[in-house]
């Protein structure tokens, strides 16, 4: 059984994956081929014929299964706000936090089987 903290570097992991894959993509960004990191992310995996990209209840709602054993295509979230508390001045500064969003290209799908 899964526990919390197995779930949590879990998650780890997959930002520092999800880091590296963004690394030289932020480069063009500066340097103006993409106007975002999920842009770049997108060009990257359509490159490898993942052109349609949707997170998994997308897929199930239009009536898709994922293929077993298939991994999740990861893109950054949408920034949600937060603050952090500097303990030694009480300095309160507000950040963002970018999630990390599972996605399925349609490459990864099926027609979900009728009944």
């Amino acid at each position: 059984m899964k526990t919390n903290v197995d779930r949590q570097n879990k998650i780890k992991e997959k930002r520092q994956e999800l880091k590296g894959l963004s690394a030289p993509i932020r480069l063009l960004v500066k340097e103006g081929r993409f106007d975002t990191v999920n842009e770049g992310l997108k060009d990257f995996y359509a490159e490898e014929g993942h052109t349609v990209l949707k997170s998994l209840r997308q897929w199930n709602n239009d009536g898709k299964s994922v293929k077993k054993g298939e991994r999740a295509l990861m893109l950054w979230g949408s920034p949600r706000k937060f603050e952090v508390v500097d303990e030694e001045t009480a300095e309160v500064d507000e950040m963002d936090y970018y999630p990390i969003c599972f996605v399925f290209s349609n490459m990864q799908v099926t027609e979900r089987s009728k009944k």
